[in-house]
């Protein structure tokens, strides 16, 4: 027997105040009376809970203290359409339910309890949408017969349901004599049969009939019903994964989106400490040019083309204001600078006498040069010290202390040619000895483009190195030079390319000056290139980061409105969850493991295409950032996911539109 006291249900009104009822054990019950009196919110609340709702329920001498369990393990509730999970076929249904009483289900079994209720040769495989009203009525107490529910709740069940169903309706209620039937119905046909009929009146349950026979008292059976939030998720329409899969494409598109972004983003932040050293600010480039620029201004590269500065252009520049000095500079290679394939090789010997070989690339990117220092310098320590990046000591694992040994192509002679190129220069072959006294933090050394592995040299020994070789030294074969000496006469090499050093904040204009004064003069600045890149690559941002935000918000929209629309399709399936006992949390562990996965989904496939980006730029130092920004992204989306499903299937406080 199920007792039910001290009900009190209010809305606007007072439905029930302090009301009580009694349900028998194998007996058919009816609940009647006007419309609007309570009759489908009662029915509710026996299955429900909500904030307006007070009661106690007892069944069968005890206390219900956790009316999810009980709905869950005795209740099934229909009701009025035959609301059905808009999600699972008809054998989905059943199979859901064997689920959760870890059983399994076969075909033949699930016909069975249909044709129970008159539910012969139906397509089982089909949604219950294909089914009339009053056959879905039917379909969810097979439901209930095959859960082996004591109590059947129907809530108008003849409601839409023509003659012949409800003389169908009629002889399955009398077939299930071991059930409780609890119904609302003003069906005469149905009414007949009910051995209990209350109604509804001055906010009680006054009694209008009372037929009690002997009961088969039906003992509480421990069945356990136990629902898997996991394997719940595996109930889907076709539709809703299509949806799915759907924010997760979209998902990924912003990523994409978001990953040249980034890219981009990090190119306008990064800094290289060697552009910004004091010496860098200081240092300009310059060369008078023959014939045509081929190519942007490289310093140390091209010394062929180079021809002797105009004197009144040299002073009048090394009298403009800004400019403190004139140099001229040089580097010296491990490349032969008129073969670039012919490079020589390194020895690196420690201060234990350790030695190691090392090859070079013949075109010289990685090829240790030797770098000249000056006095105007701001790591030049008075020592006339020998000094090498930390690049070249990181790659090469040199020391302070070790010695590099190595043959180096040193410039011995020019011819002087009446043509573009302006001269040919021959070379020596010299071995030099350079013991490290100190590896140069990056922002200690000046830089060029050469290369980025640079061994400095005081000036004065940098000259020594040119000017102290002879003819007996190793010459270095050249075809080009040898057709240059039958034309003209030999002369002694001469260093034309300078660096000027100037005040930092008048850099700029002693550059342009430079440039405007012939336009056979290039001049280049690290400091100054990088400040034009910056303005470049920020401009570049700006207008990405409007595209993409434009593509991206897009994008967004189309998220939020497909994931608007699966929850939406979703809202009923929940309500029916609670319904069947379902309690609050574990629904909320549907969506969470359904977010979970999204997130995995999402973030993983995020974290590998940022790889694969980053390996398509070759070039992995912003794979940390990337990371971050992919986790990021999956969490905002995942964040505004939870929000749209909150907003939508979170509570109503109260069913004032709701059907009393």
């Amino acid at each position: 027997m199920l007792e039910i006291k001290n009900i009190n249900i209010s809305f606007q009104r007072n439905i029930f105040n302090d009301a009580k009822i009694q349900f028998y054990d194998s007996h058919i019950h009816a609940i009647i009376g006007k419309s609007g009196s309570g009759k489908t919110t009662f029915l509710r609340s026996m299955v429900q809970d909500f904030p307006q709702l007070q009661m106690e329920m007892v069944y069968n001498n005890k206390i219900i203290n956790q009316k999810d369990d009980f709905v869950k393990e005795h209740i099934a509730y229909v009701d009025q359409l035959g609301s059905y999970f808009p999600n699972m076929s008809i054998k989905q249904h059943f199979s859901f339910y064997a689920q959760m009483k870890d059983e399994k289900i076969e075909e033949s079994e699930i016909e069975r309890f249909l044709n129970q209720v008159n539910l012969h040769h139906i397509n089982i495989k089909k949604s219950p949408s294909v089914l009339s009203i009053g056959e879905r009525k039917r379909f969810l107490i097979a439901l209930a017969l095959y859960c082996d529910k004591d109590i059947i709740i129907l809530d108008e069940p003849t409601a839409s349901l023509d003659k012949k169903n409800i003389i169908l309706l009629k002889e399955v209620l009398l077939s299930l004599k071991n059930k409780m039937i609890i119904l609302t119905t003003h069906t005469p046909e149905i009414l007949e049969i009910c051995d209990v009929i209350y109604k509804i009146e001055n906010q009680q349950f006054e009694i209008e009939k009372q037929e009690i026979h002997d009961q088969n008292e039906m003992t509480d059976k421990v069945k356990k019903y136990h629902f898997s939030p996991i394997k719940y998720c595996q109930y889907k329409t076709p539709i809703q994964w299509i949806q799915f899969a759907g924010i997760i494409i979209i998902s990924i598109f912003i990523l994409i989106q978001s990953m040249p972004l980034t890219q981009s983003f990090m190119n306008t932040t990064e800094v290289d400490p060697l552009i910004f050293n004091q010496s860098s600010k200081e240092m300009i480039f310059m060369r008078n040019r023959s014939g045509q620029l081929d190519m942007i201004y490289a310093p140390a590269y091209e010394d062929e083309i180079i021809q002797p500065m105009n004197k009144d252009d040299f002073n009048k520049i090394q009298n403009m204001d800004g400019v403190r000095k004139i140099e001229t500079f040089k580097v010296l290679t491990l490349f032969n600078p008129n073969s670039t394939d012919e490079t020589q090789s390194m020895e690196i010997i420690d201060q234990n006498g350790h030695s190691s070989i090392y090859s070079v690339e013949a075109d010289g990117s990685r090829a240790p040069a030797i770098f000249p220092y000056y006095e105007e310098n701001d790591f030049n320590a008075h020592d006339n010290g020998i000094y090498i990046n930390s690049m070249l000591s990181e790659i090469y694992n040199i020391h302070e202390g070790d010695t590099i040994k190595a043959k180096f192509y040193i410039p011995y002679q020019q011819y002087v040619l009446d043509m573009n190129p302006y001269r040919k220069i021959s070379y020596v072959l010299k071995e030099l000895e350079l013991k490290v006294d100190k590896v140069l933090n990056n922002d200690e050394n000046y830089r060029s483009v050469a290369t980025d592995f640079m061994i400095y040299v005081p000036d004065h020994m940098f000259r020594d190195m040119i000017n102290n070789v002879n003819e007996n030294d190793e010459m270095v074969p050249s075809s080009s030079v040898n057709r240059a000496a039958d034309q003209v006469d030999a002369q002694p090499y001469t260093m034309d390319e300078y660096v000027i050093f100037v005040d930092e904040d008048q850099a700029k204009e002693v550059y342009d000056a430079i440039l405007e004064m012939d336009s056979h003069y290039d001049a280049y600045s690290v400091y100054l290139d990088y400040l034009e890149i910056d303005v470049i690559q920020k401009d570049a941002f700006q207008t990405q980061l409007v595209s993409v935000a434009g593509i991206c918000g897009i994008a967004l929209a189309a998220f939020i409105v497909v994931q608007y629309f699966m929850m939406k399709s979703r809202k009923e399936e929940m309500n029916l969850l609670r319904r069947n006992g379902i309690n609050k949390q574990k629904i909320h562990q549907v969506i969470l493991f359904e977010n979970g996965v999204y997130f995995v989904v999402v973030s993983v496939v995020g974290l590998i295409l940022a790889y694969f980006y980053q390996s398509y730029l070759d070039d992995f130092t912003n794979m940390f950032v990337f990371n971050i920004i992919v986790l990021v992204i999956s969490l905002f989306l995942l964040l505004v996911n939870v929000i749209v499903s909150q907003f939508l299937l979170k509570d109503k406080k109260h069913l004032k539109n709701r059907k009393l």
